[in-house]
């Protein structure tokens, strides 16, 4: 039967249970079992691979908060799994926690350099952020290493082109990252407040 998870504490539980052992929350209903994760690491439990498709869930949902919980928990277990790392990374990152997401993808994609999703996450952390040919650079190695899916290859080829577009042109700071939260900055901010650095070449 599937399991059900506590959508605060990231608890797994029983089906017939109602309440979280853990924390005492309401559980949420049964989620339907995953056959396989993304990417799915040597060593790594099939209780933890649901618990990582529980926590993808969670972030469809836009659900970062509870999601981060779950990928947090899953990270502690695991801490060289590199995909579970990427998607906290995510969550960090939908949480407007620019350096914790920033530490966890930067960690992933050493973990796992030929991972398709750890390189895929980090450019678009780096695109969000502004940095387009990073991030283009980021989703050239990740194409390399072949998508998942047809629709992941689509979505990094599109990410990739805009990355691209954006890039062209634009000036911004070369050496660090920025300590401002999300809702307080835009790409067009860091511009504005950066030393040029040109994109190309010095052109």
């Amino acid at each position: 039967m599937a399991l059900k998870y506590c959508g605060h504490c990231g608890q797994s539980a029983q089906p017939e249970e109602s309440f979280c052992v853990a924390c005492g929350q309401k559980l949420r209903a049964p989620e339907v079992e995953p056959e396989s994760v993304p990417e799915s690491s040597v060593g790594v439990s099939r209780e933890n691979s649901i618990v990582l498709r529980h926590a993808l869930g969670l972030l469809a949902k836009n659900d970062a908060k509870a999601a981060r919980v779950v990928l947090q928990r899953l990270c502690d277990e695991q801490p060289e799994w590199a995909v579970a790392r990427a998607y906290l990374g995510v969550a960090h990152l939908r949480l407007t926690d620019v350096a914790d997401a920033r530490v966890e993808l930067e960690e992933a994609v050493r973990l796992a350099p030929a991972s398709f999703i750890c390189r895929a996450k980090y450019a678009e952390f780096l695109a969000r952020l502004g940095f387009y040919d990073q991030a283009a650079a980021q989703l050239d190695e990740a194409l390399a290493h072949g998508a998942p899916d047809a629709e992941s290859r689509h979505a990094a080829m599109e990410l990739r082109q805009f990355s691209r577009d954006k890039a062209k042109g634009i000036y911004y700071r070369h050496s660090s990252y920025p300590k401002l939260r999300l809702g307080r900055f835009s790409p067009a901010r860091l511009v504005g407040h950066s030393r040029p650095v040109s994109t190309q070449g010095g052109k």
